[in-house]
């Protein structure tokens, strides 16, 4: 088949024209994702490039070209070429010498269909030229596309055990892009049956599979099926409530909310301090990452979706708004009721966009007033403070110097 390039305004980019036009002539094409995705009718992300010549050649041929390289990953045969900006990853064609689930041992090739054969996805396997000419070494990419079916590059338990991190991507792919569609039984067989090679993958390669899998815009029946076949527990003991997942993408379905790969493993979760660090640390997630999840599961404001403007207020500061949020809309894909649930959405978007208030008073207005640095200081803000949020944040500065002159006689 053959890309309209008029369609496709990516095969003709700045940065792939410039790169094409310096390397020889037939000795790259596009490769992966960007040409799926094009025959999908899917959002294009990432522009990936394959070449016959080997990475010191690419950098050579590209630095005389005026063409800046970065080796992002030279050992596994790429570099990033940037255009004007514009960062496309040129790898060279690769076969398997020696793999053991984790990392390979590879060799440089000239043979695309050698390069093809090492691949995950048949649907992965696919090559474009400039003009949009699609090439199918495996004979195969194709024609699952136009059925979307997931099928591993030959032999499915081989790719697996090659590198195990290709069972999440397998997941990660149903989700974006199966759909309703059936799934490959051999497929979902070799994923089955080599889970527990996923454990020996670093923490980082497994959370962010998870994370992209749960960014998807429907990922639940993927996680379901992970749950199903007993592998969703190997990787997230701790957040295996697929119906959780399930519950929270019809509410922003209902809602449209934006899906947040955080609030939906927040929704496959139990509100369990301990088991959330534990999971942060075993997955080496971020820090701002880290610090969202614990303070949803240990936060312990009364919230309700009626209560009383004042106390919500006081609630959402002292909870801090993401914090509220999180909590009332994990909360609402849960509730049964329809009306109670539209309820803990509108008080999770309210906390949400709430501007937080800033206490009027410094520790130098107090030192104005003849309040002495030190402990006093700080017990006369605390103090103070409290009075603040218990008006409802609406004293003001005045008010709060008048209120230091009754608890501080000095200062008056």
């Amino acid at each position: 088949m053959k890309l309209d390039p008029k369609e496709h305004s990516w095969l003709s980019s700045k940065g792939a024209k410039a790169i094409m036009a310096a390397l020889p002539d037939g000795t790259t094409r596009f490769v992966g994702g960007c040409v799926r995705n094009a025959i999908m009718g899917e959002r294009i992300g990432d522009i990936d490039l394959a070449t016959q010549l080997e990475p010191k050649e690419v950098q050579d041929i590209l630095t005389a070209a005026d063409i800046k390289t970065v080796p992002t990953g030279i050992e596994h045969g790429t570099i990033t070429a940037v255009v004007d900006g514009e960062p496309l990853e040129i790898t060279s064609l690769r076969k398997d010498v020696q793999t053991d689930g984790r990392r390979a041992v590879i060799a440089f090739t000239k043979d695309w269909a050698e390069d093809a054969v090492r691949r995950d996805f048949t649907i992965n396997a696919l090559y474009a030229d400039q003009q949009g000419h699609v090439y199918d070494p495996t004979g195969q990419g194709l024609t699952d596309i136009k059925t979307r079916k997931f099928n591993f590059v030959g032999d499915g338990d081989a790719r697996v055990r090659e590198d195990y991190l290709r069972v999440l991507r397998y997941f990660r792919f149903l989700a974006w892009y199966a759909g309703d569609r059936k799934i490959d039984a051999a497929a979902l067989k070799a994923c089955r049956e080599n889970r527990a090679g996923l454990k020996s993958l670093s923490s980082e390669r497994v959370w962010m599979e998870i994370k992209k899998m749960l960014s998807a815009p429907k990922p639940a029946r993927a996680v379901q099926i992970m749950l199903t076949n007993d592998i969703l527990p190997v990787v997230l003991p701790e957040s295996s409530n697929a119906e959780g997942l399930a519950l929270m993408q019809a509410l922003e379905e209902r809602h449209n909310i934006e899906p947040d790969p955080l609030l939906r493993l927040m929704a496959m979760s139990g509100r369990d301090e301990l088991a959330m660090a534990g999971l942060a640390k075993r997955l080496k997630i971020s820090n701002i990452e880290r610090a969202r999840l614990l303070s949803w599961a240990g936060n312990q404001v009364a919230f309700s979706p009626d209560m009383a403007e004042r106390t919500f207020k006081q609630g959402v500061y002292a909870s801090t708004p993401q914090t509220a949020y999180d909590r009332m809309t994990v909360r609402a894909a849960g509730e049964p009721d329809p009306i109670i649930a539209a309820e803990w959405v509108k008080q999770a978007r309210f906390a949400r966009d709430w501007p937080i208030p800033e206490f009027p008073l410094k520790g130098r207005d107090l030192k104005t007033a003849g309040v002495k640095d030190g402990p006093e200081m700080g017990k006369m803000l605390r103090a103070l403070k409290e009075l603040w949020i218990r008006s409802g944040f609406e004293a003001d500065k005045a008010k709060l110097l008048t209120a230091l002159g009754m608890i501080h006689p000095k200062s008056r």
